[in-house]
């Protein structure tokens, strides 16, 4: 099993109308967690979840999940 912890920042993505330049730059930052259970030699559970820590425009949600995973080649 494994787990992680993930951050990031972005910025940038500036608009103009017409030749005018707009207040609208975009940046933001987010912070995630990440966790692997293995399941069998080829499966795995993964759960993850991140979230904004801060956000300029309106690019601050919410994320939460749950994938499956299946490893080729484990089996040879």
């Amino acid at each position: 099993m494994w787990g992680a912890i993930s951050t990031t920042y972005y910025e940038g993505g500036r608009t103009s109308l017409n030749g005018v330049p707009r207040d609208d730059r975009q940046s933001g930052s987010r912070i995630g967690l990440t966790f692997s259970l293995p399941l069998a030699r080829q499966y795995a559970m993964k759960f993850y979840a991140n979230t904004g820590l801060y956000a300029r425009t309106g690019t601050d949600f919410d994320t939460l999940g749950v994938a499956w995973q299946y490893l080729w080649g484990a089996g040879l």
